[in-house]
């Protein structure tokens, strides 16, 4: 089995156009990758089972893409003989009537495609000598904000408080000691300072945040690994947190909502993840209601909260995201949206200037 005549690239597309798998090209290079080191290449039913494996997240689409391949592999009709056709070198081309008969011959089952040209330019690639540079550069990181961005921010969530063992020389003590003493028998030691913020995050799942997964993935990676909290706690709800939070982005594992506010704490801070309805761009009176309601519940038992809204500031006018913004502090996801939302989560003074310049918190 070559390489070269699988029908890697039409069988990806059509499960990503046709049938609306969310696979992205991470996934095909994946498969790429195995196909190259020699796995899934010695017969058709090992390229199946390679890639249900790696495109597959459930049993629909399993048997999905093994249906694909059937018709895939299936022997290829004998074409219309060239001579037989007329002569049309000298006539005007009709480009609508190209383009209707290249989507035919993808869409028609039992006809192999050509030769995938993206395999073939991953292995040329590596020979070709005379390309100086790659065309074409895949990024890992289709975000905003970097993951690097990510845990700079982070950092700067900070309220040090000297705690433990005395081990730092205190340099204002001696100095008034020597002065009130004038002589100074030993050195003065205080605690070091230690980071004491618990940072409690609250995010949207599902509906229109599924394109948003990731980046709430990373944030959490981040904020756990990379930002030197004390504690990291980590939330999920739909659309506004109803009576349940959820610990498992599954809506799995449920807790109480007033029992997570008694437990976070007053000086706690709390950052909410939610597009607030801006994906969908309409106005929900209902979620903004009970939005409302909730944030005036935080409110009572917490002094320090913000939200980050994934979608652009422009896309908020006239929706949901837009009224939610008049009563907290919201902001973009960018560095200096997270950079403002770290700020308020200080507690320092912020104007934003999105939606009214007479917002302020």
């Amino acid at each position: 089995m070559k390489l070269e005549e699988l029908p890697l690239l039409d069988i990806f597309n059509s499960l990503r156009q046709r049938h609306g798998l969310s696979l992205g090209v991470e996934e095909y290079l994946v498969v790429v990758r195995s196909l190259e080191a020699g796995f899934g290449i010695s017969d058709q039913q090992e390229l199946e089972q390679l890639c249900c494996m790696l495109w597959a997240k459930s049993e629909e689409e399993n048997r999905l893409i093994r249906r694909l391949f059937r018709e895939m592999w299936s022997p290829k009709p004998e074409r219309e003989d060239k001579s037989t056709k007329p002569d049309t070198s000298n006539s005007p081309i009709n480009e609508q009537s190209l383009l209707d008969d290249q989507s035919s011959d993808l869409e028609t089952p039992g006809i192999i495609p050509e030769p995938v040209q993206a395999v073939q330019a991953v292995r040329s690639s590596r020979g070709d000598k005379e390309m100086k540079r790659p065309r074409y550069m895949f990024l890992t990181e289709y975000f905003p904000v970097t993951k690097r961005q990510m845990k700079q921010c982070w950092r700067y969530l900070r309220r040090p408080v000297r705690q433990g063992v005395a081990t730092e020389l205190d340099i204002e003590a001696p100095v008034a000691k020597i002065g009130r003493e004038g002589i100074l028998l030993q050195p003065v030691l205080m605690p070091p300072r230690t980071n004491r913020t618990d940072l409690v995050l609250l995010i949207d799942q599902e509906g229109s945040m599924v394109p948003f997964h990731d980046l709430s993935r990373q944030l959490v990676e981040t904020a756990e690994r990379g930002g030197r909290l004390r504690t990291t706690n980590v939330f999920y709800f739909h659309d506004y947190p109803d009576e349940y939070l959820y610990r498992h982005p599954a809506m799995l594992d449920a807790k109480a909502v007033s029992e997570v506010l008694e437990e976070i704490g007053e000086r706690a801070a709390v950052l909410i993840i939610s597009d607030a309805g801006a994906a969908w761009g309409n106005f929900d009176q209902e979620r903004v209601d009970n939005t409302k309601a909730w944030i005036e519940q935080l409110q009572q038992l917490v002094r320090y909260y913000a939200w980050i809204n994934p979608m652009p500031s422009e896309c908020w006018r006239q929706t949901t995201a837009g009224e939610i913004a008049r009563f907290v502090p919201m902001f973009e996801m960018s560095p200096q949206g997270m950079n403002a939302a770290i700020s308020v989560l200080r507690g320092r003074y912020i104007v934003v200037k999105e939606l009214d310049e007479s917002l302020c918190f």
